[in-house]
């Protein structure tokens, strides 16, 4: 169970960067939050959602005791 919660938390994370990385582009000069066509939103969710579900699906592989 707790290693999915380190999986869960990169995912997490990775939608956040994925998110705030899509917002930012919007948000250049004096446009503001409430500025923000509703096709913005659902671009950068769609963007986060995408991240998570990657991220979340990539199984961490452990290496190998050699030979």
């Amino acid at each position: 169970m707790l290693k999915y919660v380190g999986q869960c938390l990169r995912a997490i994370y990775a939608f956040v960067i994925a998110f705030l990385g899509a917002i930012v582009t919007v948000l250049i000069g004096d446009t503001g939050f409430g500025d923000i066509t509703a096709g913005q939103w659902i671009s950068a969710i769609l963007a986060g959602l995408l991240a998570f579900g990657g991220v979340y699906q990539i199984t961490n592989i452990k290496p190998s005791s050699g030979g």
